[in-house]
Protein backbone atom coordinates (compact mmCIF):
# COMPACT_ATOMS: atom_id res chain seq x y z
CA UNK A 1 0.00 0.00 0.00
CA UNK A 2 1.31 3.37 -0.99
CA UNK A 3 2.23 5.83 1.72
CA UNK A 4 1.38 9.52 1.50
CA UNK A 5 5.02 10.33 0.59
CA UNK A 6 4.95 7.93 -2.34
CA UNK A 7 1.70 9.43 -3.64
CA UNK A 8 3.21 12.92 -3.34
CA UNK A 9 6.30 11.79 -5.28
CA UNK A 10 4.16 10.34 -8.09
CA UNK A 11 2.10 13.54 -8.31
CA UNK A 12 5.26 15.69 -8.50
CA UNK A 13 6.71 13.51 -11.28
CA UNK A 14 3.47 13.76 -13.28
CA UNK A 15 3.38 17.54 -12.82
CA UNK A 16 7.00 17.94 -13.93
CA UNK A 17 6.44 15.77 -17.01
CA UNK A 18 3.33 17.74 -17.89
CA UNK A 19 5.19 21.05 -17.51
CA UNK A 20 8.14 19.90 -19.62
CA UNK A 21 5.81 18.60 -22.33
CA UNK A 22 3.80 21.83 -22.43
CA UNK A 23 7.01 23.87 -22.69
CA UNK A 24 8.17 21.65 -25.53
CA UNK A 25 4.87 22.12 -27.35
CA UNK A 26 5.10 25.88 -26.82
CA UNK A 27 8.66 26.06 -28.18
CA UNK A 28 7.67 23.93 -31.18
CA UNK A 29 5.01 26.42 -32.23
CA UNK A 30 5.67 29.07 -34.83
CA UNK A 31 7.58 32.02 -33.39
CA UNK A 32 6.66 34.47 -36.16
CA UNK A 33 4.76 36.72 -33.74
CA UNK A 34 7.78 37.12 -31.43
CA UNK A 35 8.86 40.75 -31.52
CA UNK A 36 5.97 41.67 -33.84
CA UNK A 37 4.29 45.08 -33.55
CA UNK A 38 1.77 47.05 -35.59
CA UNK A 39 1.67 50.83 -35.98
CA UNK A 40 -1.23 52.95 -37.20
CA UNK A 41 -0.08 56.34 -38.46
CA UNK A 42 -1.24 59.49 -40.17
CA UNK A 43 0.27 62.80 -41.22
CA UNK A 44 1.24 65.00 -44.14
CA UNK A 45 3.10 64.51 -47.39
CA UNK A 46 5.12 67.26 -49.09
CA UNK A 47 5.52 66.85 -52.85
CA UNK A 48 8.43 68.05 -54.96
CA UNK A 49 8.15 67.73 -58.73
CA UNK A 50 8.07 69.65 -62.00
CA UNK A 51 4.60 71.03 -61.39
CA UNK A 52 4.94 72.35 -57.88
CA UNK A 53 5.67 75.91 -56.76
CA UNK A 54 2.98 76.08 -54.09
CA UNK A 55 0.19 74.13 -52.31
CA UNK A 56 2.45 71.08 -52.09
CA UNK A 57 1.06 69.65 -48.79
CA UNK A 58 -1.58 66.95 -48.45
CA UNK A 59 -2.32 63.94 -46.22
CA UNK A 60 -1.12 60.34 -45.84
CA UNK A 61 -2.45 57.43 -43.74
CA UNK A 62 -1.12 53.93 -43.24
CA UNK A 63 -0.08 50.86 -41.27
CA UNK A 64 3.30 49.23 -40.71
CA UNK A 65 4.27 45.82 -39.33
CA UNK A 66 7.67 45.62 -37.65
CA UNK A 67 9.43 42.51 -36.37
CA UNK A 68 12.64 42.48 -34.37
CA UNK A 69 15.30 40.72 -36.44
CA UNK A 70 17.94 41.08 -33.73
CA UNK A 71 18.73 43.52 -30.93
CA UNK A 72 19.65 46.29 -33.38
CA UNK A 73 17.48 45.73 -36.48
CA UNK A 74 13.83 45.25 -37.36
CA UNK A 75 12.23 44.21 -40.63
CA UNK A 76 9.22 46.15 -41.87
CA UNK A 77 6.22 45.85 -44.19
CA UNK A 78 4.33 49.12 -44.72
CA UNK A 79 1.21 50.27 -46.56
CA UNK A 80 0.58 54.01 -47.00
CA UNK A 81 -1.92 55.96 -49.04
CA UNK A 82 -3.60 59.31 -49.41
CA UNK A 83 -3.68 62.31 -51.70
CA UNK A 84 -1.05 64.61 -53.21
CA UNK A 85 -1.39 68.03 -54.80
CA UNK A 86 0.57 71.02 -56.02
CA UNK A 87 0.48 74.01 -58.34
CA UNK A 88 2.85 75.86 -60.66
CA UNK A 89 2.82 79.63 -61.09
CA UNK A 90 3.07 81.29 -64.50
CA UNK A 91 6.33 83.23 -64.79
CA UNK A 92 6.61 86.05 -62.26
CA UNK A 93 2.84 86.30 -61.76
CA UNK A 94 0.68 85.02 -58.92
CA UNK A 95 -1.52 83.15 -61.40
CA UNK A 96 -1.52 79.36 -61.27
CA UNK A 97 -0.47 78.06 -64.68
CA UNK A 98 -1.38 74.45 -63.90
CA UNK A 99 -2.00 72.21 -60.89
CA UNK A 100 -2.48 68.53 -60.13
CA UNK A 101 -4.28 66.24 -57.69
CA UNK A 102 -3.83 62.52 -57.23
CA UNK A 103 -4.66 59.49 -55.15
CA UNK A 104 -1.75 57.23 -54.31
CA UNK A 105 -0.92 53.96 -52.57
CA UNK A 106 2.53 52.91 -51.42
CA UNK A 107 3.69 49.37 -50.55
CA UNK A 108 7.22 49.03 -49.16
CA UNK A 109 9.48 46.60 -47.35
CA UNK A 110 12.53 47.64 -45.39
CA UNK A 111 14.04 47.82 -41.96
CA UNK A 112 15.10 50.02 -39.07
CA UNK A 113 18.32 50.38 -37.12
CA UNK A 114 18.27 51.46 -33.44
CA UNK A 115 21.57 53.16 -32.55
CA UNK A 116 20.97 53.43 -28.78
CA UNK A 117 20.70 49.66 -28.52
CA UNK A 118 24.07 49.50 -30.24
CA UNK A 119 25.70 52.18 -28.06
CA UNK A 120 24.04 51.60 -24.68
CA UNK A 121 22.76 48.03 -24.85
CA UNK A 122 19.38 46.45 -25.55
CA UNK A 123 16.56 47.93 -23.46
CA UNK A 124 12.98 47.24 -24.51
CA UNK A 125 11.47 49.80 -22.11
CA UNK A 126 13.72 52.70 -23.16
CA UNK A 127 11.66 55.91 -22.89
CA UNK A 128 12.85 57.34 -26.22
CA UNK A 129 14.06 54.91 -28.89
CA UNK A 130 15.27 56.67 -32.08
CA UNK A 131 15.83 54.71 -35.29
CA UNK A 132 16.98 55.06 -38.89
CA UNK A 133 14.77 53.74 -41.69
CA UNK A 134 15.49 52.31 -45.16
CA UNK A 135 12.76 50.98 -47.45
CA UNK A 136 11.89 50.21 -51.06
CA UNK A 137 8.80 49.13 -52.94
CA UNK A 138 6.12 50.34 -55.34
CA UNK A 139 3.79 53.31 -55.66
CA UNK A 140 0.47 53.39 -57.52
CA UNK A 141 -0.94 56.78 -58.52
CA UNK A 142 -4.01 58.10 -60.32
CA UNK A 143 -3.34 61.71 -61.31
CA UNK A 144 -5.26 64.52 -62.96
CA UNK A 145 -3.52 67.67 -64.19
CA UNK A 146 -5.58 70.85 -64.57
CA UNK A 147 -5.22 74.14 -66.45
CA UNK A 148 -5.13 77.15 -64.12
CA UNK A 149 -5.92 80.86 -64.70
CA UNK A 150 -2.33 81.44 -65.83
CA UNK A 151 -2.92 79.07 -68.75
CA UNK A 152 -5.35 81.43 -70.42
CA UNK A 153 -3.26 84.46 -69.40
CA UNK A 154 -0.30 82.93 -71.29
CA UNK A 155 -2.42 82.77 -74.44
CA UNK A 156 -2.84 78.99 -74.55
CA UNK A 157 -6.12 77.60 -75.94
CA UNK A 158 -8.66 76.75 -73.22
CA UNK A 159 -11.21 73.96 -73.30
CA UNK A 160 -14.55 75.60 -72.51
CA UNK A 161 -16.09 72.38 -71.17
CA UNK A 162 -13.30 71.28 -68.84
CA UNK A 163 -10.07 72.60 -67.38
CA UNK A 164 -8.51 69.11 -67.32
CA UNK A 165 -5.19 69.14 -69.17
CA UNK A 166 -4.36 65.42 -68.98
CA UNK A 167 -4.48 62.33 -66.77
CA UNK A 168 -1.93 59.70 -65.83
CA UNK A 169 -1.89 56.53 -63.75
CA UNK A 170 0.47 53.67 -63.18
CA UNK A 171 2.88 51.82 -60.91
CA UNK A 172 6.51 52.81 -60.34
CA UNK A 173 9.41 51.63 -58.13
CA UNK A 174 10.37 53.78 -55.13
CA UNK A 175 13.17 53.91 -52.55
CA UNK A 176 13.19 55.85 -49.30
CA UNK A 177 15.30 56.76 -46.30
CA UNK A 178 14.42 58.54 -43.07
CA UNK A 179 14.05 58.01 -39.39
CA UNK A 180 11.86 58.36 -36.37
CA UNK A 181 11.47 57.60 -32.71
CA UNK A 182 9.20 55.58 -30.45
CA UNK A 183 8.13 56.73 -26.97
CA UNK A 184 7.40 54.08 -24.32
CA UNK A 185 3.95 54.35 -22.70
CA UNK A 186 3.27 50.82 -21.43
CA UNK A 187 4.56 47.28 -22.06
CA UNK A 188 2.25 47.07 -25.10
CA UNK A 189 1.78 50.68 -26.25
CA UNK A 190 4.21 53.21 -27.70
CA UNK A 191 3.78 56.56 -29.40
CA UNK A 192 5.60 57.04 -32.68
CA UNK A 193 6.89 59.92 -34.80
CA UNK A 194 8.46 59.38 -38.22
CA UNK A 195 9.83 61.35 -41.17
CA UNK A 196 11.15 59.95 -44.46
CA UNK A 197 11.75 60.89 -48.08
CA UNK A 198 10.70 58.86 -51.13
CA UNK A 199 12.42 58.96 -54.52
CA UNK A 200 10.19 57.79 -57.38
CA UNK A 201 11.51 56.18 -60.54
CA UNK A 202 8.82 58.01 -62.49
CA UNK A 203 8.13 61.59 -63.59
CA UNK A 204 4.37 61.12 -63.87
CA UNK A 205 3.33 61.16 -60.20
CA UNK A 206 2.14 64.76 -60.81
CA UNK A 207 1.10 63.93 -64.38
CA UNK A 208 3.61 66.46 -65.72
CA UNK A 209 6.49 64.95 -67.70
CA UNK A 210 6.33 67.17 -70.82
CA UNK A 211 5.11 70.63 -71.79
CA UNK A 212 4.74 72.34 -75.14
CA UNK A 213 5.28 75.78 -76.59
CA UNK A 214 2.37 77.56 -78.22
CA UNK A 215 1.78 78.14 -81.09
CA UNK A 216 4.75 76.26 -82.58
CA UNK A 217 3.91 73.07 -80.63
CA UNK A 218 7.50 72.30 -79.63
CA UNK A 219 7.52 69.65 -76.87
CA UNK A 220 9.89 69.89 -73.88
CA UNK A 221 10.68 66.96 -71.58
CA UNK A 222 10.86 67.89 -67.89
CA UNK A 223 13.50 66.81 -65.37
CA UNK A 224 13.05 63.12 -64.59
CA UNK A 225 11.84 61.56 -61.33
CA UNK A 226 9.55 63.00 -58.64
CA UNK A 227 10.21 63.16 -54.91
CA UNK A 228 8.13 63.57 -51.77
CA UNK A 229 8.44 63.61 -47.98
CA UNK A 230 6.08 62.03 -45.45
CA UNK A 231 5.82 63.03 -41.77
CA UNK A 232 3.54 61.02 -39.47
CA UNK A 233 2.41 60.52 -35.89
CA UNK A 234 1.29 57.07 -34.79
CA UNK A 235 0.52 54.54 -32.08
CA UNK A 236 2.36 51.20 -31.88
CA UNK A 237 0.88 48.05 -30.33
CA UNK A 238 3.26 45.19 -29.46
CA UNK A 239 1.54 41.94 -30.43
CA UNK A 240 4.15 39.72 -28.76
CA UNK A 241 7.43 40.45 -26.99
CA UNK A 242 10.64 39.35 -28.66
CA UNK A 243 12.90 36.62 -27.27
CA UNK A 244 15.72 39.11 -26.66
CA UNK A 245 16.54 39.99 -23.05
CA UNK A 246 17.39 43.41 -21.69
CA UNK A 247 20.95 44.05 -20.61
CA UNK A 248 21.46 43.24 -16.90
CA UNK A 249 22.22 46.87 -16.06
CA UNK A 250 18.61 47.76 -16.94
CA UNK A 251 16.99 45.20 -14.60
CA UNK A 252 15.98 47.78 -11.97
CA UNK A 253 14.53 50.17 -14.59
CA UNK A 254 12.67 47.30 -16.26
CA UNK A 255 11.12 46.32 -12.93
CA UNK A 256 10.20 49.91 -12.06
CA UNK A 257 8.48 50.53 -15.40
CA UNK A 258 6.54 47.27 -15.47
CA UNK A 259 5.57 46.70 -11.82
CA UNK A 260 2.52 49.01 -11.79
CA UNK A 261 1.18 47.46 -15.00
CA UNK A 262 1.53 43.88 -13.76
CA UNK A 263 0.16 44.72 -10.30
CA UNK A 264 -3.00 46.09 -11.93
CA UNK A 265 -3.21 42.98 -14.09
CA UNK A 266 -2.89 40.70 -11.04
CA UNK A 267 -5.56 42.67 -9.17
CA UNK A 268 -7.98 42.32 -12.08
CA UNK A 269 -7.35 38.59 -12.39
CA UNK A 270 -7.86 38.09 -8.64
CA UNK A 271 -11.18 39.97 -8.83
CA UNK A 272 -12.40 37.73 -11.68
CA UNK A 273 -11.33 34.64 -9.75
Amino acid sequence: MFTNKKWLLIILVLLINSTVYSQYRRSARSTFSEGLSITGKGGVNIFYGDLVDQSRNSYSLGLSLDREFNKLLTTRLQIMGGKMKGGQLYGDTDLEYAYFKNYYGELTIGGTYRPLNHIMGYFRERTVQPYALVQFGLIYHSTTEYQGPGWEFAGYPVDELSNIWRTASGIAPIVGIGGGSSFWISPRIKANIEFYGIYCFSDKIDGHDTWFEYPNGKIHITASNDFYYVATLGVTYTINDSKFRNEYKYNRQTYSKNKDYFQKKLKKSSIYN
